[in-house]
């Protein structure tokens, strides 16, 4: 597989990495506070301790994917982009089950990753990533009316 050329990166690669390393950092950040909550939080249940980390490291994953998304690898790109689909849906039943508003709080930082990953799958990001123009769309022949 060859790597695209860095310098033809289109502006949408550009800004979906960007859209990838906030979400990561946000998530990561949303994680760490999570688990220091729950430290300070005298009920004794590791629970939310453990949904804080495994936030946390979808947050480090966001940014580490997002970096080998960069350089043009298709591969990371799907990678992330399932990842990404995966965590909002989780973060989506967390944050209503759990009714905690740092989940909510997250699932607003995953949605940025989900736009990313739209955003790289753009035509423009798509024949970057690829090497190969887009399909034209076909034209859609019109049934004559019958009498």
């Amino acid at each position: 597989m060859t790597s695209p050329d860095p310098a033809k990166r289109p502006k949408l690669v550009v800004w979906a990495y960007r859209c990838w390393v906030v979400s990561g950092a946000l998530l990561a950040l949303l994680g760490v506070l999570v688990v220091v909550l729950s430290a300070v939080d005298d009920s004794g249940s590791m629970a939310s301790a453990m949904l804080g980390i495994l936030v946390l490291l979808v947050g480090v994953a966001y940014i580490l994917l997002g970096s080998k998304a960069f350089t043009g690898d298709a591969r990371w790109r799907s990678s992330l982009s399932a990842l990404t689909l995966v965590v909002v849906a989780m973060l989506l039943f967390l944050s209503v089950g759990l009714g905690s508003p740092v989940f909510a709080l997250a699932l607003l930082a995953a949605i940025i990753g989900l736009f990313g990953s739209l955003l790289a799958y753009r035509p423009d990001s798509e024949t970057w990533y690829t090497g190969k123009a887009p399909e034209p769309k076909k034209q859609r022949t019109q049934r004559k009316k019958k009498p």
